[in-house]
């Protein structure tokens, strides 16, 4: 249930306003924008999504401004890179012991918002919702591999 409910905001009109309601205590505590705790906590909940530009791709962003974001973060001591071993073209990213605790209270918080996002909605109707939008995303890869996009 939970990719369902990423996969409306993701893509929704709303994505904004529930990433501002997800990252607004932490703003306060840590000094970090919006962007900066988003990548914290996407680094936090999805490990393999640690490289530049699947992070700009994740979040449909800029890539240059994923850049600046990560290089903010590293300084701050929130995140680490790393080479990677076997392809030393690619830089890795991931979080700092700093950037754990703040992410495990940002995961509390979106838990929350999950589950008020999707009361009063069936089970059924969110599953077949879940169906039908991995099937439109897929379709839209399709479509852009198709047109060299």
């Amino acid at each position: 249930m939970d990719n369902i409910v990423e996969n409306i905001i993701r893509s929704g009109k709303f994505k904004r306003r529930i990433e501002n309601m997800l990252v607004s205590e932490a703003r306060m505590v840590t000094g970090l924008n919006r962007a900066e705790l988003v990548v914290v906590y996407l680094l936090y909940r999805y490990q393999e999504l640690n490289t530049l530009t699947s992070i700009a791709n994740f979040l449909q962003m800029n890539k240059g401004h994923i850049s600046t974001t990560v290089d903010r973060l590293c300084k701050e001591g929130y995140v680490i890179s790393q080479r990677d071993k076997e392809d030393h073209r690619f830089v890795r990213y991931q979080i700092t012991d700093k950037a754990k605790d703040l992410s495990v209270t940002m995961d509390a918080i979106w838990e929350e918002i999950s589950k008020k996002l999707v009361s009063d909605i069936e089970k059924n109707d969110l599953e077949a919702f879940g169906r039908v939008t991995m099937q439109l995303e897929h379709n839209v890869e399709r479509l852009l591999k198709e047109y060299g996009q």
